[in-house]
């Protein structure tokens, strides 16, 4: 007869390592992404107007858009392919976080979540109008142990670092006081 495993605390295990999310950076990041989104902020900095001008001002500045974007089209198809292609995507686990390629998955850079002692969101050029932020992963020194390049909505993801790793580092409280006990 099998019998399970029984765990200390729910779903926390002393020696597996389990993937939380898969996070794309966006093509802001690369040369054509920030240049799309240079000259799309542009657009985004016409003024929409008050008063009786605002609705024509409004209308001006979306068939700018539409305009700019179909230009930009086959470049930011471009952009995209080559993304998917050659970059890279970070998994988060349950213990680090992990630079992997897209395609293949080989790992290039690994960082224990334990490390982590503060994250600081950093734009670049274009980055505004993709919403898209670096996220710098600093150790207790303030040194940066590795960066997130290009993430889309970095506050959210900064926010589930932080929420993983203090579960981490109570997981592993816990699980040392229990072996303390034996």
């Amino acid at each position: 007869m099998a019998t399970a495993i029984i765990q200390p605390i729910a779903g926390v295990s002393a020696n597996r390592e389990t993937d939380i999310e898969v996070v794309y950076p966006s093509i802001a990041g690369e040369f054509i992404g920030s240049i799309i989104g240079s000259l799309m902020g542009i657009v985004a900095a016409f003024p929409s107007g008050e008063g009786i001008m605002k609705p024509v001002l409004l209308g001006i500045k979306l068939s700018l858009y539409i305009a700019l974007g179909a230009i930009l089209l086959p470049l930011g198809l471009l952009g995209y392919i080559v993304h998917k292609l050659l970059g890279k995507c970070y998994t988060l686990t349950n213990r680090s976080i992990q630079e992997r390629g897209i395609l293949g998955g080989a790992m290039s850079q690994q960082l224990a979540l334990s490390e982590i002692q503060n994250i600081e969101i950093t734009t670049a050029g274009g980055y505004e109008f993709y919403n898209a932020g670096d996220l710098n992963l600093q150790n207790a020194q303030g040194s940066t142990l590795m960066t997130l390049k290009a993430i889309p909505y970095p506050e959210r993801l900064s926010q589930i670092l932080i929420d993983a790793r203090e579960a981490r580092l109570q997981s592993d409280a816990s699980l040392a006081q229990i072996q303390s006990r034996g």
